[in-house]
């Protein structure tokens, strides 16, 4: 069948735009590949010359209210020298030093929240030591914004950390359903001398207003905080390595037992307790002490009600007091003991007691706490080095 004129013309044109085709499209191609080539790259600014004009002065670094100064030159030399693989070109770049800085400053300012310490005082809450928010830094965001800042040549630069909320604020008090004392502990420390009642009033302070949350182990070690001289403590006896020797804080173990008869006495689950190394008199009826000594030994137990509790400590004449409120759950607790026996001419003997706690739902649990006592005679006396 002959072809229309239309029909031919269609044709030659379909011919002629694909020949138009595969004659443009590697030209494209071509086109689109020269802008790719190293001779037209963007330029890229040269760092090594940033680095030596912020290096030139001194920079200071403000975190919340504390600042630090990076002395003029101290920026060059945490860096280090490299080839760009796209460009060949020499340049430096930052090292490992400016990490390890960073979080240098983050062990200089990060501090843990510290939960509001308040007292019971008829029956209303006061607080003694306001809640103090947190902070923590972002090392690798620190680390990112503090290289900006440095190439901008800034002369100083502020790191913001996060601020971390604590647990128990004045706010929070009054929702923390602390209704009642739930236990008593009391010893007596007459005969004691100034240096160690000294220690015991400011080891007892510690732990004034401290709150105790639901299932926390609680220890008191973590508590006590560092014991020297300049927070108030002063040389006294304390038993260590097979000896009596002068120490900074001795006598603290008046508080720990202490505590440990309120926590007995309140039903708590002990985790760790250790009886003296020899009877000691201030803590009659023998049997029913703690020792402790910071990376030694640790008196530790668990809160196990369903609410907080409160501590409270107080000195009336030569009796240490401490009380534990929270909210009852109708347990009820007895101590039978402590007992003494097998007591030796040279001192040494043994104790325990039996502690038995009844549950609302009918529980009932019921343990034994031994205590083993050498004699004293085994324990000499070293000189006082602070006289």
């Amino acid at each position: 069948m002959p072809r229309s004129p239309h029909f031919r013309t269609l044709v030659s044109r379909l011919i002629i735009a694909g020949a138009i085709i595969l004659i443009c499209f590697p030209l494209g191609v071509i086109a689109y590949l020269k802008t790719l080539s190293p001779q037209s790259s963007i330029p890229v600014e040269n760092i090594s010359a940033l680095v030596d004009r912020a290096s030139s002065h001194d920079t200071i670094v403000r975190i919340g209210d504390k600042t630090f100064l990076i002395k003029k030159g101290t920026l060059a030399t945490w860096t280090e020298t490299y080839t760009r693989d796209y460009t060949g070109q020499k340049d430096v770049r930052f090292t490992s030093a400016l990490d390890t800085y960073v979080i240098g400053l983050a062990k200089s300012t990060d501090r843990n929240p510290v939960d509001a310490k308040f007292i019971i005082d008829n029956g209303t809450a006061v607080v003694i030591t306001p809640a103090q928010k947190g902070q923590e830094l972002n090392v690798s965001a620190a680390t990112i914004e503090l290289r900006r800042g440095f190439l901008a040549n800034k002369t100083e630069i502020v790191l913001t950390p996060n601020i971390t909320e604590p647990a128990i604020t004045a706010e929070k008090i009054n929702s923390l359903g602390l209704n009642g004392r739930i236990a008593v502990g009391e010893s007596s420390f007459v005969g004691s001398t100034l240096a160690r009642i000294q220690n015991i009033k400011v080891s007892s302070k510690k732990y004034n207003g401290l709150i105790i949350k639901p299932n926390e182990v609680f220890s008191f070690n973590a508590n006590l905080g560092d014991v020297v001289a300049s927070v108030g403590y002063v040389p006294e006896k304390v038993i260590k390595d097979g000896k009596i020797e002068y120490e900074y804080g001795g006598g603290i173990c008046q508080v720990s037992t202490t505590l440990f008869r309120a926590a007995i006495r309140a039903g708590f689950p002990i985790v760790e307790r250790k009886p003296h190394a020899f009877p000691v008199h201030y803590y009659e009826p023998q049997g029913f002490d703690a020792t402790i000594y910071p990376g030694s030994s640790d008196l530790r137990f668990i809160n196990d009600t369903a609410g907080p509790v409160l501590l409270q400590t107080h000195i009336s004449g030569s009796n240490l007091i401490f009380e534990i409120y929270g909210k009852s759950d109708g347990r009820v607790v007895t101590v039978d003991g402590p007992y003494q026996y097998d007591i030796k001419p040279d001192g040494s003997m043994k104790a325990y007691f039996t502690r038995t706690i009844n549950f609302t739902d009918g529980a009932s649990t019921s343990k034994r706490f031994d205590s083993i006592y050498r004699s004293p005679n085994l324990f000499p006396t070293e000189l006082n080095p602070y006289i």
